[in-house]
């Protein structure tokens, strides 16, 4: 019904001709965003190599994952090789997500974000991380706040999420005080600093299956081990590698926006809760143990479950009745 909602609104506007300039009517009804239900969200990033979308083999479970949790599944079809290299999808990927969390795109989906646990699987996974790096290095969230709140939970035994200062449109000073006070809970200008929309902020999750978080061909053993994967053969990673961030870019692979893997401590600290799915044959296993690992040395509620003699991105697996493993892992 939601969709179906979206659609008609969709046609009513286009109906309407309205110019690429901003519509007084429009501007309006997408800031009162009171009229539309709040719904949770699951931002799925298909995988396929940055070559292709694996949406086919996806949907049935995402069906079911929306059907168990009665939350709307958006799935973008982010640009693909040949055609776009790093960073086109990326950048693409940041803005559907800061659309749907700042609640821009609620006129045309036709109900407003209350939660949203963002997925993804293989070149997928890499994304979904990426945007959470993307999100801290580009200023849309502010990560020195964001670690000076973790700081004072730790001390105080405090739960809950860590950004919602910033939810509120700043951090507290050091007298209690809200810096944005007199400017109703708006950022204040301060020279030097990124003037951030408050409503910008991390996933509540994140929630990846076989990511590819390190696109650098530094091997591993896993690497060494998974030579022959069915699904992504060493040969196909070095491809893959070299299509997304080719030498004429100038970029290193290990940039921590192309490879999450490499992010910085300050970053990696205020991650959402993580849960990594992995396979005992994944080539990319290492670098899931790894990830997590730091990821809970640095304080982050992460937890890494792998499943036996799978091969790569399996979560699609299940829908077949071929793989009863992977069938259980959609369920979980």
């Amino acid at each position: 019904p939601v969709l179906a909602t979206a659609i008609r609104r969709h046609r009513r506007q286009q109906k309407r001709d309205v110019s690429n300039n901003l519509s007084t009517i429009f501007e309006s009804e997408r800031l009162d965003l009171t009229e539309y239900p709040s719904k949770d969200v699951i931002l799925h990033l298909t995988g396929g190599g940055f070559f292709a979308h694996t949406i086919a083999g996806d949907v049935p479970f995402l069906m079911d994952w929306s059907a168990k949790t009665n939350a709307v599944v958006i799935c973008p079809e982010y640009a693909l090789l040949p055609a776009h290299t790093f960073p086109t999808a990326i950048d693409e990927v940041t803005l559907v997500y800061t659309s749907i969390v700042s609640g821009n795109s609620a006129h045309t989906l036709g109900f407003q974000m209350d939660r949203i646990i963002v997925t993804g699987e293989s070149a997928g996974g890499n994304l979904g991380a990426a945007l959470c790096v993307k999100l801290c290095m580009d200023g849309l969230v502010d990560v020195e706040a964001l670690n000076a709140k973790r700081r004072r939970c730790q001390r105080t035994g405090e739960a809950g999420r860590i950004d919602d200062d910033l939810e509120q449109g700043g951090d507290e000073d050091s007298t209690g005080g809200n810096k944005d006070d007199d400017n109703n809970g708006r950022p204040t200008t301060n020279p030097g600093k990124v003037c951030r929309p408050p409503e910008i902020h991390l996933p509540d999750a994140i929630m990846l299956c076989c990511p590819a978080l390190n696109l650098s061909l530094e091997p591993t053993p896993s690497r060494v081990i998974g030579t022959r994967d069915p699904v992504l053969p060493s040969s196909l990673i070095a491809t893959i590698s070299d299509a997304y961030i080719p030498p004429s870019l100038g970029i290193s692979k290990i940039n921590p926006i192309a490879s999450p893997y490499y992010a910085s401590d300050d970053i990696l600290r205020i991650f959402p809760p993580t849960l990594l799915y992995a396979s005992s044959k994944d080539p990319l296993l290492d670098d899931s143990v790894h990830f997590n690992a730091r990821l809970r040395r640095l304080g982050v509620d992460s937890d890494l479950r792998a499943a036996q003699d799978m091969p790569h991105a399996y979560w699609g697996l299940g829908g077949f009745g071929l793989h009863p493993e992977a069938s259980q892992v959609q369920r979980e």
